[in-house]
């Protein structure tokens, strides 16, 4: 498949965090589903880069998997996004907000607010990105 650029703001996006990440390669039909909705609608897929200090080893061979299923989401487009300043502010205000004490979890959840567009992201730990993106309805938070 031929590699797309990103989308205009009506395309949704899928954000997944280290346990969605986690989920692709422990083949979750789940998690494909959902990644398969997103690219046939002419969505991208983001992996926010703090999310790799929480699934990568440093060791390649350990890493292996997880380099696999980032180039499988690169061939969509550019999957690793890396925040910049806006969003880091953006996951300062959702953390304080929340009263947590997470910030990478802060940060994905920014990542998936950042902008208006209809936003689903996986993970497998609900409970606490919904507790972050409690006042964003454009954010739709599911388990894998």
């Amino acid at each position: 498949m031929k590699r797309r650029k990103r989308q205009s703001a009506g395309a949704p996006r899928c954000v997944l965090d280290s346990s969605g990440v986690t989920a692709l390669i422990g083949r979750s039909q789940s998690a494909r589903a959902w990644l398969r909705w997103i690219v046939a609608h002419g969505g991208d897929v983001v992996v926010p880069t703090p999310v790799l200090s929480e699934c990568t080893t440093g060791n390649g061979a350990r890493d292996a998997e997880v380099n696999r299923i980032l180039g499988v989401l690169g061939r969509f487009g550019d999957a690793l996004v890396a925040p910049g300043e806006p969003t880091a502010r953006l996951a300062g205000g959702l953390r304080f907000a929340a009263k947590t004490d997470d910030g990478i979890d802060a940060l994905v959840a920014a990542e998936a607010a950042r902008d208006s567009r209809a936003t689903v992201l996986l993970t497998s730990d609900t409970a606490d990105l919904e507790r972050l993106l409690a006042r964003t309805a454009h954010v739709s938070v599911r388990r894998v």
